[in-house]
Order: structure tokens, then C-alpha cells, then sequence
């Protein structure tokens, strides 16, 4: 269930540009997580990347004919849009390749390419597999606009506390202007939300002009070991 503090600063990034500044080290937020949990011992339950980026109507008519080619398609309708949807599964690779062709009914609105990667643990042929990936779609299906959002979900062990990991994450990171919202919503999984800057990753977005590319969910299970969502620049899926 999505949680107030999320819509609201959701709210403010859409009205807010992302800084998608490209250099070396620009598409390796995910793998930068990756190697603070492997350096932890830290388990990687799940993980994914998001990609998105507006596209024309002709090419929104290429893209889905030569999916349709590629991969069985799916078509959901609404009052507001048509998604068309593709999978590409790498079962061998660990993870999938989910294709998203957003078509909006409002005239002269600009469709929109979202490609999902998504997968559950880490091994060694991972990495590989996964930048081969990535420069696959940077190149076939995306320009430079493109915006990017990674996110991975780990799980404490009961041996480390909570603020222990989270201490770690912070110097890591070396998190900046750190800011922590408790969740009080009613039955809720969710301890706090916490957000704020790494100068380590160059994408961000601006809150209030207040820079902001990490934010972290703690979610409270019953037990000692609570689940961690990371996320960047911002947690964009319900957790």
C-alpha cells in the first residue's frame, strides 16, 4: 500500500526534472547496492531496474509491432490509456526483461517506453548477463533522456541490528542531509521511510531544492529481522 509521504514526494518529482547527467559510473547504482550487500553478507532477495522515457506516436507504433514479433503481447485498456506489455524471459540469465508501451487517450500526449529489469538473489554470471543487457536496451531502445531507478530488497539476519545496517548503508553511501519519516498509518508493515543525498550517484531529483537520490522503507515483519527496500533516485514501485 502506498503511504503518504510517497504520493507526496512523488508529487514534487513530477513537477521536478531528473538530473540524468551521464558518465562512468551512471548506470551502476544497481550494482553499487549489489556490492555493499555482498561486503555485508547481506542478503539480496529481490531486485530491478526501471527505465522509462517518453517516445512519438510513430515510434510508439514501430516499438509495438516489432515486439509483437519478438514476444507474446498483452493489451489492458482504461478511461486513460492502453499498455501494451511484453516479457522476455532470461530463466538461464536469472532475471526478465518486462516491456511496457504506454499509449495515453488524451490527443497529443506523448506515449511512454517503460523496460523493467527484474530478478531475485545474485551470482557470480549475473553481473555479466545483466551489463550485457543494459547496453543491449541503451542502445536499441533509448536515447540519452532516458530516466533510470533502481531498487533492491534485502533482509536482516537477526544477528546485525537495524540501526547497525543502516549506519553502514549511511557511511557507505555516505548519505547526506538524511531525513526519517515514521510510518503511523493504522496496521501498517512499515517502521520509517528514510531519504536523502549520495554525492556517489549523479542522478537526483530536487525536493523543496533540497537534492534527493536514496530513499530506504524499513518494513516491520513481527519478527527481529526487518525488510529493507532501497531505492533510486526514489522508491517509484508500492513495496
Amino acid at each position: 500500500m502506498k503511504k503518504s509521504i510517497i504520493l507526496a514526494i512523488l508529487c514534487l518529482f513530477v513537477a521536478n526534472t531528473v538530473v540524468a547527467q551521464t558518465h562512468d559510473r551512471s548506470d551502476n547504482e544497481l550494482l553499487d547496492l549489489v556490492y555493499f550487500m555482498i561486503a555485508e553478507d547481506a542478503s539480496i532477495l529481490e531486485w530491478e531496474t526501471t527505465w522509462k522515457e517518453s517516445i512519438s506516436q510513430a515510434r510508439t507504433d514501430e516499438l509495438v509491432e516489432t515486439l509483437s514479433r519478438k514476444y507474446h503481447q498483452h493489451v489492458t485498456k482504461d478511461e486513460q490509456k492502453i499498455k501494451y506489455s511484453f516479457e522476455d524471459s532470461h530463466i538461464y540469465k536469472g532475471f526478465n526483461v518486462l516491456f511496457h508501451v504506454i499509449v495515453p487517450r488524451q490527443k497529443h500526449a506523448d506515449a511512454e517506453l517503460i523496460v523493467v529489469i527484474k530478478g531475485h538473489g545474485w551470482y557470480s554470471d549475473m553481473e555479466k548477463n545483466y551489463f550485457n543487457t543494459v547496453l543491449h536496451l541503451q542502445k536499441e531502445y533509448f536515447t540519452s533522456s532516458v530516466k533510470k531507478f533502481a531498487c533492491l530488497t534485502t533482509k536482516g539476519n537477526g544477528i546485525i541490528s537495524s540501526d547497525y545496517f543502516l549506519n553502514k548503508l549511511t557511511n557507505y553511501f555516505q548519505i547526506q542531509q538524511k531525513q526519517t519519516q515514521f510510518d503511523t498509518v493504522e496496521q501498517s508493515t512499515h517502521k520509517k521511510i528514510i531519504y536523502g543525498y549520495t554525492p556517489v550517484w549523479e542522478r537526483k531529483i530536487s525536493v523543496n531544492d533540497t537534492p534527493m537520490n536514496i530513499q530506504i522503507a524499513v518494513e516491520e515483519n513481527g519478527s527481529d529481522n526487518p525488510t529493507y527496500v532501497i531505492g533510486t533516485p526514489i522508491l517509484i514501485n508500492e513495496y
